[in-house]
């Protein structure tokens, strides 16, 4: 079994590019709090898409925004009008597709 950091990162390199999910989404795939998942990310998410993971406004911190825009556009993801975030309704990763790309659940059937 991974350690925490370990899983967190490879349930964020498995949002796919285009889709984003929360930090409460990831830690309900990995088993552990939405505080949790931002701290790893902030310590520990240089290297993957942390611009994947958003609040449950779909908002990232004012500090971060810059980078997440140029990620965010690269991908094809439209920001809301005020530029703060991304639509959740639109783009938020499917959770369950998400979680066997993942390789944390077992597919159906």
């Amino acid at each position: 079994m991974y350690e925490l950091a370990e899983m967190v990162r490879h349930a964020v390199r498995a949002i796919p590019p285009g889709q984003v999910a929360t930090y409460g989404d990831v830690a309900e795939l990995i088993g552990c709090t939405a505080r949790q998942v931002g701290r790893i990310l902030a310590t520990d998410g240089a290297d993957i898409p942390w611009w994947r993971v958003v609040n449950a406004s779909g908002r990232l911190p004012a500090h971060l925004l810059p980078d997440a825009r140029r990620h965010w556009a690269g991908e094809g993801i439209d920001i809301e009008q005020d530029a703060a975030g991304v639509p959740l309704r639109r783009y938020r990763a499917e959770p369950q597709p998400w979680a066997n790309r993942a390789g944390l659940t077992e597919e159906p059937g």
